[in-house]
């Protein structure tokens, strides 16, 4: 595949896309699932996409800051 001929293949690359971000909010579901869930009443997408829950000023904001950031940083080792 590296030294072989050299072919555009753009399903190729759009089903990498695909697999990379289904593997991201998989595991980035399961880690909030385990660290934020334990801490909130009701789990939802909020923890997820909504910034205002990116708050220095609780405990659930904290988890939310650091899940998100150390995934994101130990990701960058495995692209």
């Amino acid at each position: 595949m590296f030294y072989g001929a050299v072919v555009w293949d753009p399903w190729l690359i759009v089903s990498q896309i695909i697999c990379l971000q289904c593997l991201y909010y998989l595991t980035l579901g399961i880690l909030m699932s385990i660290l934020v869930g334990t801490r909130v009443s009701r789990m939802s997408l909020v923890y997820f996409f909504d910034y205002s829950t990116l708050t220095i000023s609780t405990v659930t904001g904290w988890c939310v800051i650091i899940i998100t950031n150390s995934y994101s940083f130990s990701l960058q080792f495995c692209v």
